[in-house]
């Protein structure tokens, strides 16, 4: 497999935006309802679906400073944070044709405790059987920049870059199936089978086939795809054996800060 580097352009509009908040809301509430839904198979008298909305309603953050009409400090901002890992575990979910597309059982937007905080970890953990009847794992990360140099820090600059973030699973595969058997917690059946299938391999020291994922939402006025890609073009080999799939979504229509405080609408309002 060679490594990929593509641009999509992401228009948005009001399709998109309801499209997205209703995956949000839904991932968000996901794990308490697979087991509220099970109880009512059961002949259970709960009320399900005024549940529902009391999950839902409670699932997703109220940012006081967006109710405000301001913009939160970067760092903080969930909903900024949470829509580049909504689209980029969208991305290797369902948009790669039928057979190079990644089963992601977890969601990080689903199992993260506290609902008040950005993620943390890794956005996006998946794997693949491929034709031939090996695995491959996928490891992605997700940023959103609207910063006009290119590489944005967020890709190679940061301790918590991109760049960084998987070289450091490269380059210390402890660190990596520490991550994987967290992540285990949150699986079961063939998922967790194949998890682990990758942690036994690490564990006895041999390769496992594994692809590096990234995510860069940017905007349409200062996206550039032949330097946003960075470290991850330009030192691909440290990456070796593993390949790299970096994908940008740049937004049309609308900016990114106007795009996030749109879906962040559409969120409270479904929830309502």
């Amino acid at each position: 497999m060679d490594n990929i580097y593509i641009k999509h352009d992401v228009k948005v509009f009001d399709k998109f935006i309801d499209k997205f908040a209703r995956k949000y809301i839904e991932q968000r509430s996901a794990s308490k309802l697979d087991i509220l839904q099970a109880a009512d198979s059961l002949g259970s008298d709960f009320d399900i679906s005024q549940i529902k909305s009391i999950v839902e309603r409670n699932s997703v953050y109220e940012d006081p400073y967006r109710e405000k009409g301001q913009t939160p400090p970067a760092l903080n901002d969930i909903y900024r944070s949470d829509l580049g890992e909504l689209l980029t575990t969208y991305y290797f979910e369902e948009k790669l044709g039928e057979k190079e597309r990644y089963i992601i059982p977890a969601k990080n937007i689903s199992t993260r405790e506290r609902h008040d905080m950005p993620g943390r970890g890794i956005d996006a953990i998946g794997y693949r059987i491929k034709e031939d009847g090996t695995k491959e794992l996928l490891v992605a990360e997700a940023k959103v920049s609207s910063q006009l140099s290119s590489p944005p820090a967020v890709v190679d600059s940061n301790n918590d870059s991109i760049y960084c973030t998987h070289k450091k699973y490269h380059d210390d595969s402890s660190i990596l199936c520490q991550r994987l058997v967290e992540y285990s917690k949150c699986l079961s059946g063939n998922d967790l089978a194949a998890i682990f299938f990758f942690v036994l391999n690490i564990e006895k020291g041999n390769p496992i086939d594994i692809t590096y994922g990234c995510g860069l939402v940017r905007d349409y006025s200062c996206v550039n795809e032949s330097t946003d890609y960075g470290k991850m073009n330009s030192c691909k080999t440290e990456f070796e054996p593993g390949h790299i799939h970096f994908t940008i979504f740049s937004f049309t229509e609308e900016t990114i800060d106007s795009t996030i405080d749109l879906f962040y609408k559409k969120v409270r309002e479904l929830v309502q």
